[in-house]
């Protein structure tokens, strides 16, 4: 067996063997390509680890992120008969990365596989690959061409999906249900092939255990950092304000038991503002409360500046979390730093850090009755309001 300080200095060998530049005698940090998700509205679970792993990454290498495109620019598009894909070099939230171009985008067991010559070809000349991602899949690449590779992820496919495909339909639905047997074999494939997983929550973590059918110690739970080096100020709460926050355009973020819950809420305290921060749902999923009073006291701000959000944390008083399933939910982190209670469902990652009567309360999903009376319970008592 090799011991730890041996494994150090294993570690270090093989990193310092690959930092000397022969033309000039310098030092070169290795480089780490990193695997990911790139998103439009520029903010989420997936981003935020991934600026985590970046920030870190860029201490000791060299980092690039890749991603897959599906913009018609760099992919395939059925619309313009365009059947072919390229590469491109972006800067993405200040990160160097390459985005390659899909293939046959509707398939998505071939999202890498039918172009995987562009992602050996970009891949060449990394020393460490990394995938950071909610699910597995984005390290679909580095099995396919048998790299040694870590993972830093929080959710099984079918959980961050599920919600999602249950609103597909027609031939949308027939083609996911085609592809979900093999994405199934895809994802297991990749979590055994991987090295090391770092899973954000306990639940994650039990989850790819049992995907892999064996208990293995190169799954760990590892949480996700927050920088309170400058602790917030709480002494602007407001006990009429509730906070949600996520991309409430996801059905998995259950904005229906949301808002039932806050117009409950409203009889009891008719005084109660609720700020839904994120990406706004379709209208057609809130058309049904739009007519109702409650409905006046919801203030849908769509997505917001650092800044303000920050201001909106340092107003509120309690945090309502409803989601179908949550890796982690690293809002609730920030929340908690805020002084804010959560009262959440039960969906799986958010129980690493809600503790009943202490930080909030957990409830069963859709339980509306049970998420009134907590939240009741915690914001007409101002000494457990303050001890929270």
């Amino acid at each position: 067996m090799i011991s730890q300080q041996e494994s150090r200095e294993n570690f270090q060998e093989n990193i310092n063997s690959k930092n000397i530049d022969s033309k000039s005698n310098l030092v070169k940090k290795p480089k780490i390509a990193i695997l990911s998700l790139k998103n439009s509205y520029g903010y989420g679970g997936v981003l935020s680890s991934l600026k985590v792993a970046h920030d870190f990454c860029k201490k000791y290498f060299d980092p690039t992120v890749f991603f897959l495109g599906f913009e018609p620019t760099i992919s395939t598009s059925l619309k313009k008969l365009k059947f072919t894909s390229t590469v491109q070099n972006l800067n993405y939230c200040g990160m160097k990365c390459v985005e390659i171009g899909s293939r046959w985008a509707f398939w998505e067991p071939g999202h890498y596989k039918f172009n995987l010559k562009f992602w050996e070809e970009q891949l060449k000349g990394y020393d460490y690959f990394l995938a950071v991602s909610g699910t597995c899949i984005c390290a679909h690449p580095l099995t396919l061409l048998n790299k040694k590779f870590g993972m830093l992820v929080s959710t099984p496919y079918n959980d961050d999906r599920s919600r999602r495909v249950d609103e597909l339909h027609g031939i949308r639905y027939l083609i996911d249900r085609m592809a979900n047997k093999k994405m199934h074999f895809i994802e297991k494939q990749i979590l055994q092939s991987s090295n090391f997983i770092w899973a954000l929550s306990n639940y994650s973590k039990k989850e790819f255990e049992k995907i892999i059918q064996n208990p293995t110690s190169k799954i760990i739970c590892c949480g996700h950092p927050i920088d309170f080096e400058s602790l917030p100020k709480l002494d602007n709460k407001e006990e009429s304000v509730i906070i949600a926050v996520g991309r409430f355009s996801d059905p998995r973020k259950n904005i229906d038991m949301l808002l039932r819950v806050f117009g409950k809420l409203c009889r009891y305290m008719p005084n109660l503002k609720l700020y839904v921060v994120g990406k706004a749902p379709e209208q057609n999923r809130i058309k049904q409360f739009a007519k109702l009073p409650f409905f006046q006291n919801v203030i849908f701000t769509g997505q917001v500046s650092a800044r303000d959000l920050e201001s909106l944390y340092q107003r509120a008083s309690l945090m309502l979390l409803t989601s179908y399933q949550e890796g982690f939910g690293i809002v609730g982190l920030e929340a908690l730093l805020h002084g804010i209670p959560i009262v959440a469902t039960n969906c799986g990652g958010p129980a690493d850090y809600i503790i009943n009567d202490l930080t909030g309360y957990l409830v069963e999903i859709n339980d509306d009755e049970e998420m009134v009376r907590r939240t009741v319970s915690i914001l007409s008592d101002k000494e457990k309001l303050c001890l929270m």
